[in-house]
């Protein structure tokens, strides 16, 4: 399956996943979440995914401020990024807010997940293509409290075999 780059696809299986990381984390949140729309924080239970956490991020959403923070950034995302964002506001970063500020506001107004692939423009290394998926969060199964995102990057022309056969990064 290819996706256009940058635009957000929100009707998708978990078989759509490039990766069988991303796999986990979306098995992941659907057990969590059960038979609600969307699972709260108390669900997540980070011992319960130790060996995804490398390419797990929370955002905290600050309601009555209308700001994003940054709770925790995994590894494999400030490795890509080339720096650790842990604890940042998003409006303290504008040049990752461009391009991720109307991503938070889709997940926070749809309350669903997406998938997005595309080349990390907001970075120095942006030869570098993600896939990442946008899971909602919510303590009162209502409002978004928390974005949690599984990403997974690839340097153009590498070869993984955990890709599904025919999978076009457009690279």
């Amino acid at each position: 399956m290819a996706y256009n780059d940058g635009n957000l696809v929100e009707s998708f299986s978990i078989d759509d996943l490039p990766s069988d990381i991303l796999k986990d984390i979306y098995q992941y949140w659907l057990v969590m979440k059960g038979d609600r729309d969307m699972p709260s924080r108390e669900d997540l239970h980070p011992s319960d995914i130790v060996s995804l956490l490398p390419y797990v991020s929370l955002i905290d959403v600050e309601h009555d401020t209308q700001r994003y923070k940054m709770r925790l950034v995994g590894t494999e995302t400030v490795n890509a990024l080339g720096k650790d964002i842990t604890g940042k506001y998003l409006d303290e970063l504008p040049e990752i807010e461009r391009h991720l500020k109307g991503r938070y506001e889709w997940i926070l107004k749809n309350k669903r997940p997406y998938i997005i692939t595309d080349k990390l423009r907001w970075s120095s290394k942006s030869f570098l293509r993600f896939c990442s998926l946008g899971l909602p969060l919510s303590n009162d199964d209502q409002n978004v409290d928390i974005i949690m995102y599984g990403s997974y990057f690839k340097i153009p022309n590498e070869e993984r075999a955990e890709y599904p056969a025919g999978y076009d990064w457009k690279a």
